[in-house]
């Protein structure tokens, strides 16, 4: 735990948690897209081929992440009460 009240495993456990909950919906979008393809549905298509890159984008965002919070946890002091 920081000094600060910070639980960094468990931060990075969460932040963790949205990258796989961002992988599982990008899994699932790209199965969609393959069946509307199957059925011709190029409205719909269209819009989850926006969705999966929205969602490449958020996980190459979320890149690095750990080392983040390890940079982040290193470079906050510590707080004295007083």
């Amino acid at each position: 735990m920081h000094d600060v009240g910070m639980n960094m495993g468990q931060l990075e456990m969460s932040v963790k948690q949205i990258d796989d909950t961002i992988a599982l919906a990008r899994s699932w979008s790209h199965d969609l897209l393959h069946a509307t393809e199957t059925f011709g549905m190029q409205g719909i298509g269209g819009k989850l081929e926006t969705a999966l890159r929205a969602l490449d984008e958020a996980r190459a965002a979320l890149e690095g992440y750990s080392d983040a919070i390890e940079a982040d946890h290193n470079a906050v002091g510590t707080v004295r009460m007083v």
